[in-house]
Protein backbone atom coordinates (compact mmCIF):
# COMPACT_ATOMS: atom_id res chain seq x y z
CA UNK A 1 0.00 0.00 0.00
CA UNK A 2 1.58 3.29 -0.70
CA UNK A 3 0.99 7.04 0.07
CA UNK A 4 -1.63 7.73 -1.43
CA UNK A 5 -4.03 4.50 -0.61
CA UNK A 6 -3.16 5.55 2.77
CA UNK A 7 -4.19 9.32 2.23
CA UNK A 8 -7.00 7.86 0.42
CA UNK A 9 -8.16 5.72 3.77
CA UNK A 10 -7.50 8.35 6.08
CA UNK A 11 -10.22 10.52 4.26
CA UNK A 12 -12.83 8.21 4.11
CA UNK A 13 -11.82 6.95 7.92
CA UNK A 14 -12.54 10.37 9.14
CA UNK A 15 -15.55 11.05 7.06
CA UNK A 16 -17.01 8.46 8.31
CA UNK A 17 -16.80 9.41 12.38
CA UNK A 18 -18.24 12.82 11.90
CA UNK A 19 -21.64 14.86 10.67
CA UNK A 20 -21.17 17.27 7.97
CA UNK A 21 -23.66 20.76 8.48
CA UNK A 22 -22.38 22.52 5.37
CA UNK A 23 -22.88 21.49 2.04
CA UNK A 24 -21.82 17.91 1.15
CA UNK A 25 -21.44 15.39 -1.64
CA UNK A 26 -22.03 11.57 -2.05
CA UNK A 27 -19.06 9.58 -2.88
CA UNK A 28 -18.58 6.13 -3.41
CA UNK A 29 -15.51 4.60 -1.85
CA UNK A 30 -15.20 1.91 -4.81
CA UNK A 31 -16.25 3.62 -7.82
CA UNK A 32 -18.80 2.03 -9.88
CA UNK A 33 -17.15 1.98 -13.21
CA UNK A 34 -14.56 -0.06 -10.85
CA UNK A 35 -17.32 -2.77 -9.99
CA UNK A 36 -18.67 -0.56 -6.80
CA UNK A 37 -22.12 -1.02 -5.31
CA UNK A 38 -24.85 1.69 -4.90
CA UNK A 39 -25.06 0.78 -1.07
CA UNK A 40 -24.71 2.23 2.28
CA UNK A 41 -21.63 1.17 3.28
CA UNK A 42 -19.89 1.82 -0.10
CA UNK A 43 -21.29 5.35 0.63
CA UNK A 44 -19.89 8.08 2.03
CA UNK A 45 -20.29 12.05 2.58
CA UNK A 46 -17.31 14.87 1.82
CA UNK A 47 -16.48 17.90 0.65
CA UNK A 48 -16.79 19.45 -2.11
CA UNK A 49 -12.59 19.84 -2.09
CA UNK A 50 -12.01 16.10 -0.34
CA UNK A 51 -14.26 14.71 -3.33
CA UNK A 52 -12.05 16.38 -5.82
CA UNK A 53 -8.48 15.33 -3.63
CA UNK A 54 -10.27 11.45 -3.33
CA UNK A 55 -10.67 11.55 -6.98
CA UNK A 56 -7.52 12.85 -7.82
CA UNK A 57 -5.69 9.83 -5.65
CA UNK A 58 -7.71 7.11 -7.30
CA UNK A 59 -5.80 8.05 -10.17
CA UNK A 60 -3.10 7.90 -8.26
CA UNK A 61 -3.85 4.78 -7.03
CA UNK A 62 -4.74 2.84 -10.32
CA UNK A 63 -2.71 1.49 -12.99
CA UNK A 64 -4.39 0.32 -16.76
CA UNK A 65 -7.93 0.28 -17.74
CA UNK A 66 -8.52 1.49 -14.49
CA UNK A 67 -6.59 4.39 -13.90
CA UNK A 68 -8.34 5.50 -17.59
CA UNK A 69 -11.61 5.54 -15.94
CA UNK A 70 -10.72 7.72 -12.66
CA UNK A 71 -8.71 9.96 -15.18
CA UNK A 72 -12.10 10.40 -17.24
CA UNK A 73 -13.95 10.63 -13.97
CA UNK A 74 -11.90 13.71 -12.51
CA UNK A 75 -11.81 15.20 -15.53
CA UNK A 76 -15.67 15.50 -15.52
CA UNK A 77 -15.78 17.04 -12.35
CA UNK A 78 -14.39 19.59 -13.18
CA UNK A 79 -16.74 20.08 -16.02
CA UNK A 80 -19.15 23.32 -15.09
CA UNK A 81 -22.94 23.99 -15.21
CA UNK A 82 -25.11 26.66 -14.99
CA UNK A 83 -25.19 27.42 -11.10
CA UNK A 84 -22.77 24.31 -10.15
CA UNK A 85 -20.91 25.80 -6.66
CA UNK A 86 -18.83 22.68 -5.90
CA UNK A 87 -14.91 22.45 -7.12
CA UNK A 88 -13.40 25.34 -6.13
CA UNK A 89 -9.98 23.71 -6.10
CA UNK A 90 -7.13 25.30 -8.70
CA UNK A 91 -5.68 23.14 -10.73
CA UNK A 92 -2.11 24.72 -11.35
CA UNK A 93 -1.46 24.61 -15.14
CA UNK A 94 1.21 21.73 -15.38
CA UNK A 95 -1.11 19.47 -13.17
CA UNK A 96 -3.67 20.22 -16.02
CA UNK A 97 -1.33 19.52 -18.90
CA UNK A 98 -0.29 16.31 -17.48
CA UNK A 99 -3.73 15.05 -16.70
CA UNK A 100 -4.89 16.26 -20.42
CA UNK A 101 -1.83 14.44 -21.73
CA UNK A 102 -2.26 11.23 -20.24
CA UNK A 103 -5.82 10.93 -20.38
CA UNK A 104 -4.52 12.05 -24.47
CA UNK A 105 -2.59 9.39 -24.80
CA UNK A 106 -4.69 6.73 -23.05
CA UNK A 107 -7.54 7.61 -25.37
CA UNK A 108 -5.88 7.05 -28.50
CA UNK A 109 -4.54 3.91 -27.55
CA UNK A 110 -8.25 2.57 -26.90
CA UNK A 111 -9.21 3.28 -30.95
CA UNK A 112 -5.94 1.99 -31.88
CA UNK A 113 -4.90 -1.03 -34.05
CA UNK A 114 -7.14 -3.73 -32.81
CA UNK A 115 -9.27 -1.74 -30.42
CA UNK A 116 -10.38 0.34 -33.70
CA UNK A 117 -13.78 -1.03 -35.06
CA UNK A 118 -12.95 -0.37 -38.55
CA UNK A 119 -9.50 -2.19 -37.98
CA UNK A 120 -8.87 -5.09 -41.19
CA UNK A 121 -11.58 -3.26 -43.05
CA UNK A 122 -9.86 -2.80 -46.44
CA UNK A 123 -12.68 -1.24 -48.32
CA UNK A 124 -12.85 2.22 -45.86
CA UNK A 125 -8.91 2.27 -46.46
CA UNK A 126 -9.01 2.30 -49.95
CA UNK A 127 -9.85 4.94 -52.26
CA UNK A 128 -12.70 3.77 -53.41
CA UNK A 129 -14.23 3.72 -49.63
CA UNK A 130 -13.12 6.83 -48.84
CA UNK A 131 -14.09 8.99 -52.24
CA UNK A 132 -17.69 7.54 -50.86
CA UNK A 133 -17.35 8.37 -47.44
CA UNK A 134 -16.77 12.06 -48.91
CA UNK A 135 -19.34 11.99 -50.74
CA UNK A 136 -21.96 10.84 -48.04
CA UNK A 137 -20.63 13.81 -46.55
CA UNK A 138 -19.71 16.51 -48.78
CA UNK A 139 -22.09 15.60 -51.81
CA UNK A 140 -25.59 15.80 -53.21
CA UNK A 141 -25.69 12.60 -52.16
CA UNK A 142 -26.30 13.05 -49.09
CA UNK A 143 -29.24 15.78 -49.92
CA UNK A 144 -30.72 13.49 -51.34
CA UNK A 145 -30.99 10.91 -49.05
CA UNK A 146 -32.63 13.47 -46.79
CA UNK A 147 -35.29 14.84 -49.00
CA UNK A 148 -36.09 10.66 -49.56
CA UNK A 149 -36.24 10.31 -45.85
CA UNK A 150 -38.72 13.44 -45.87
CA UNK A 151 -40.91 12.52 -48.37
CA UNK A 152 -41.15 9.03 -46.88
CA UNK A 153 -42.32 10.21 -43.21
CA UNK A 154 -44.30 12.96 -45.26
CA UNK A 155 -46.01 10.06 -47.12
CA UNK A 156 -46.50 7.95 -44.00
CA UNK A 157 -48.83 10.60 -42.35
CA UNK A 158 -50.89 11.02 -45.52
CA UNK A 159 -54.54 10.19 -44.38
CA UNK A 160 -53.21 9.14 -40.77
CA UNK A 161 -55.75 11.74 -39.12
CA UNK A 162 -58.77 10.93 -40.56
CA UNK A 163 -58.32 7.39 -39.19
CA UNK A 164 -56.57 8.24 -35.90
CA UNK A 165 -58.55 10.89 -35.29
CA UNK A 166 -62.32 9.61 -35.60
CA UNK A 167 -65.58 11.40 -35.13
CA UNK A 168 -66.07 9.20 -32.00
CA UNK A 169 -62.86 10.11 -30.47
CA UNK A 170 -63.63 13.95 -30.76
CA UNK A 171 -66.45 13.59 -28.84
CA UNK A 172 -65.45 11.68 -26.11
CA UNK A 173 -62.89 14.10 -25.81
CA UNK A 174 -64.89 16.83 -25.97
CA UNK A 175 -67.31 15.17 -23.21
CA UNK A 176 -64.11 15.08 -20.81
CA UNK A 177 -63.57 18.66 -20.63
CA UNK A 178 -67.63 19.72 -20.07
CA UNK A 179 -69.55 20.89 -16.44
CA UNK A 180 -67.51 18.83 -13.58
CA UNK A 181 -64.62 17.71 -15.66
CA UNK A 182 -63.61 21.38 -16.57
CA UNK A 183 -60.81 22.21 -14.74
CA UNK A 184 -62.21 25.59 -14.37
CA UNK A 185 -65.85 24.29 -13.27
CA UNK A 186 -67.67 26.26 -10.32
CA UNK A 187 -65.20 29.08 -10.30
CA UNK A 188 -65.86 32.37 -9.18
CA UNK A 189 -64.28 35.34 -10.20
CA UNK A 190 -64.73 38.35 -7.87
CA UNK A 191 -66.29 41.37 -9.74
CA UNK A 192 -63.20 43.36 -9.41
CA UNK A 193 -60.78 40.80 -11.64
CA UNK A 194 -64.51 40.79 -13.79
CA UNK A 195 -64.11 44.76 -14.26
CA UNK A 196 -60.34 44.63 -14.89
CA UNK A 197 -60.40 41.87 -17.65
CA UNK A 198 -63.22 44.20 -19.25
CA UNK A 199 -61.12 47.50 -18.91
CA UNK A 200 -58.44 45.17 -20.84
CA UNK A 201 -60.09 44.06 -23.58
CA UNK A 202 -62.49 47.48 -24.04
CA UNK A 203 -59.71 49.72 -23.49
CA UNK A 204 -56.75 47.76 -25.91
CA UNK A 205 -55.94 50.27 -28.65
CA UNK A 206 -53.55 49.60 -31.08
CA UNK A 207 -51.44 52.07 -32.66
CA UNK A 208 -51.56 53.90 -35.68
CA UNK A 209 -48.56 51.39 -37.53
CA UNK A 210 -49.87 48.74 -36.49
CA UNK A 211 -52.87 49.06 -38.10
CA UNK A 212 -51.23 49.96 -41.05
CA UNK A 213 -48.68 46.87 -41.19
CA UNK A 214 -51.65 44.23 -40.41
CA UNK A 215 -53.59 46.13 -43.80
CA UNK A 216 -50.75 46.04 -45.72
CA UNK A 217 -49.78 42.41 -44.38
CA UNK A 218 -53.77 41.73 -45.42
CA UNK A 219 -53.42 43.11 -48.74
CA UNK A 220 -50.12 42.10 -49.53
CA UNK A 221 -51.37 38.28 -49.21
CA UNK A 222 -54.31 39.02 -51.93
CA UNK A 223 -52.69 41.00 -54.45
CA UNK A 224 -50.65 37.85 -55.58
CA UNK A 225 -52.93 35.77 -57.82
CA UNK A 226 -52.66 32.59 -59.69
CA UNK A 227 -54.57 31.59 -63.20
CA UNK A 228 -56.24 27.99 -62.67
CA UNK A 229 -56.54 26.29 -66.01
CA UNK A 230 -59.00 24.30 -65.45
CA UNK A 231 -61.74 26.88 -64.42
CA UNK A 232 -60.02 30.25 -65.79
CA UNK A 233 -59.99 32.35 -62.65
CA UNK A 234 -57.37 33.94 -61.11
CA UNK A 235 -56.79 32.97 -57.50
CA UNK A 236 -55.18 34.10 -54.44
CA UNK A 237 -52.17 32.11 -54.40
CA UNK A 238 -52.70 30.94 -50.28
CA UNK A 239 -56.00 29.18 -51.37
CA UNK A 240 -55.56 28.01 -54.71
CA UNK A 241 -53.58 24.70 -53.72
CA UNK A 242 -56.59 23.89 -51.76
CA UNK A 243 -59.20 24.10 -54.32
CA UNK A 244 -57.70 24.96 -58.00
CA UNK A 245 -54.98 23.52 -59.98
CA UNK A 246 -55.06 19.32 -59.95
CA UNK A 247 -57.83 19.33 -57.25
CA UNK A 248 -60.10 22.20 -59.04
CA UNK A 249 -63.90 20.57 -59.42
CA UNK A 250 -64.03 21.89 -63.27
CA UNK A 251 -61.03 19.28 -64.02
CA UNK A 252 -61.68 16.66 -66.46
CA UNK A 253 -61.33 12.83 -64.38
CA UNK A 254 -58.14 10.92 -66.47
Amino acid sequence: MNKYNNWYNQIIDRSRNRVLDGYSESHHIIPQSLGGLDTAENLTNLTAREHFICHWLLVKITVGEDRYKMLNALRMMRAEKQGQTRYKTKITARVYAKLKEEYSVLQSQKVSGENNPMYGDKFYRSEDGKKRQREAILGDKNGSKQDHARKKIADSKVGKKRETFSNEWRANMSLKKQGVNNPRFGVKLEESTLQKMREKAIGRKQSAETVQKKADAVRGSKREKKLCLYCNQQIAVNTYPRFHGDKCKHRTPV
